[in-house]
């Protein structure tokens, strides 16, 4: 639930019949804090309470004045909330900061910081929306050779990586009421940087149809300044289907850079249960690189839960996961003790698995 902060009406006119102008700035948002506890292999289990892990806990604020003849304006801040802690993340506004201008039958130009279009697609396809313990997101790891090859192997260059958002970007979006259809088209200004510092020079587009059962979607982002000159390929399909008594979804993502690639394959579906939902999703990541070695350092991700909703705002949470490791992969479920990918370290953790266990409690408003 959002909440009316302002409306305002104005007439204005110079020499000419008044024009009608409506705006509105709408507040909302989520909190959503749990308590969970990760073993990550002979290192031992770690208890903690964490935010965000059914939904993202999160300050929204967004505008919109109609201009009449079909054409709008707006604005979109979306800027995430440590909500056990009380912080909040750097930038403020990380998740969404964009202006736009929009025609009801042209479409959507919008400008600033947003979603790359491979996550609108991946999110789609997975019932944890990539958030979690078993969140379809795990394997977006600098443990993704991929990935730690393209944009550096410290967590910094992740969160800057345009693996989830972009910066300095100009979008087109299709207008709505295309027989199902729907696709964006999306550039971004490097201005002088890299990518593994937030300033990626890129471009994607993404494609989706839907008839309301069933829902089609495909995407792609290339970033042409990865380190060493070379570009990283992020693709993304999704499908799903509701049968009613399930909703069942299939998708793959895939990082390419060089010789390395993961390729992230899901299953997972929905099922109605009482007063909420049963969450099950089974995640392959399948990495091939230089040699035989690199290539056998595979995992897989499994994960459970359910989602009790107490009314149309708060709801309750659990969810269960295990990540298994293969070869040499050192991935592991996040707010876990530390772990190492050099075999001489007391904490090497190749091969290791990864169990975990969440509850939480989300309200939105």
């Amino acid at each position: 639930m959002t909440i009316r902060l302002l409306t305002i009406v104005a007439a204005a006119g110079l020499g000419a019949a008044p024009a009608l102008a409506q705006s509105s700035i709408t507040l909302g948002g989520t909190v959503d804090v749990g308590v969970r506890q990760v073993k990550n292999g002979t290192l031992g289990s770690v208890s903690s309470s964490v935010s965000g892990a059914n939904s993202t806990s999160k300050l929204v604020l967004r505008g919109q004045e109609d201009l009449g003849a079909g054409l709008s304006a707006g604005f979109y801040l979306d800027g995430t909330i440590f909500a056990d802690s009380g912080g909040t993340s750097t930038p403020f506004w990380d998740r969404r900061s964009t202006l736009s201008l929009a025609h009801r039958d042209g479409g959507e130009l919008r400008l600033g910081r947003d979603w790359v279009p491979t996550h609108l697609v991946w999110s789609a396809a997975d019932p944890f929306a990539t958030l979690g313990i078993a969140g379809a997101n795990t394997f977006r790891s600098t443990q993704s050779r991929a990935i730690g090859q393209a944009f550096g192997s410290t967590a910094a260059a992740l969160a800057q990586s345009p693996t989830l958002r972009v910066a300095n970007v100009v979008e087109y979006f299709l207008p709505s009421g295309l027989a199902g259809f729907s696709g964006a088209l999306m550039a971004s200004a490097g201005e002088g940087g890299s990518a593994g510092t937030g300033s990626t020079r890129g471009d994607g587009w993404r494609l989706g149809w839907t008839d309301g059962r069933l829902n089609l979607g495909a995407a792609q982002f290339s970033t042409r300044n990865a380190n060493g000159g070379q570009d990283f390929k992020d693709q993304t399909w999704g499908a799903s289907w509701d049968f009613g008594w399930v909703r069942a979804s299939a998708g793959q993502r895939r990082w390419v850079y060089g010789s390395d690639r993961t390729t992230n394959t899901l299953v997972a579906a929905v099922i109605p249960a009482g007063p909420g939902v049963v969450k099950l999703s089974h995640l392959r990541a399948n990495q091939q690189g230089a040699s035989a070695a690199l290539s056998a350092n595979d995992a897989s991700l499994t994960g459970a839960g359910y989602v009790c909703n107490l009314s149309r705002r708060s709801a309750l949470y659990a969810h269960l996961a295990r990540l298994k490791n293969q070869g040499g992969a050192t991935f592991t479920i996040a707010g876990g003790a530390a772990t190492s990918a050099l075999p001489t370290a007391p904490n090497y953790f190749g091969g290791q698995s990864s169990t975990a266990f969440e509850l939480g409690l989300r309200h939105d408003f």
